[in-house]
């Protein structure tokens, strides 16, 4: 694991060098992919646009949350920030990385709720809107690229959301990738939600 820690630092580094002026903007990503955003800001404007979907990004948000607790106590991933100091490898020569307000995070790491709970919550959003997109631009090519436009934002937006936290020390990236494998787990719960 100390092998998969290390590279992940280094891939920090490189993010925090080449992604610097994109700063604002990940540290964004990374506020609007907190779970705390899904039910503060998400939840409403979906519940007034769509009752249904609106109570469906409600429940998948508290269940993801809930599970993603559980699994950072069972999994106890460190962080990157803590774990640079903790480990002693960079005692030599340290990581030229840079702290912000949300590095800071202290609990277990692994898998990252960011990603996790956004995954889950925003395909509760994109799957009805690519339907919607589907049935009203009918079958042509052009209008297929059309219906698979929430689906590359949906990809888009977490690409944002799993750089930001590796860009700002929250998470390494194997962390991350879990969160997203493990927030897609809730297709089917968000599936049994809406039609119920």
């Amino acid at each position: 694991m100390e092998g998969i820690h290390v590279q992940g630092v280094w891939m920090a580094e490189a993010l925090q060098q080449s992604c610097g002026d994109w700063r604002d903007l990940l540290l964004v990503a990374s506020h609007l992919g907190d779970p705390k955003a899904a039910v503060l800001l998400i939840f409403p404007v979906v519940f007034y646009l769509h009752r249904r979907t609106g109570i469906a990004v409600l429940w998948v948000a508290a269940l993801s949350e809930w599970v993603n607790l559980v699994l950072k106590w069972i999994l106890f991933g460190e962080r990157p920030y803590w774990w640079i100091g903790e480990s002693g490898l960079f005692s030599g020569s340290p990581p030229q990385v840079q702290q912000f307000p949300s590095t800071c995070e202290t609990g277990p790491g692994s898998p990252s709720g960011h990603a996790m709970v956004s995954a889950a919550v925003w395909w509760v959003i994109v799957s009805p809107l690519a339907s919607l997109c589907c049935a009203r631009t009918g079958r042509s090519a052009s209008y297929k690229l059309i219906s698979a436009l929430p689906y590359l934002l949906y990809v888009m937006f977490l690409g944002c959301v799993g750089i930001s936290r590796i860009f700002i020390l929250a998470h390494f990236p194997h962390q991350v990738l879990a969160g997203l494998l493990a927030g897609q787990k809730f297709d089917d719960t968000e599936s049994k939600i809406c039609s119920t």
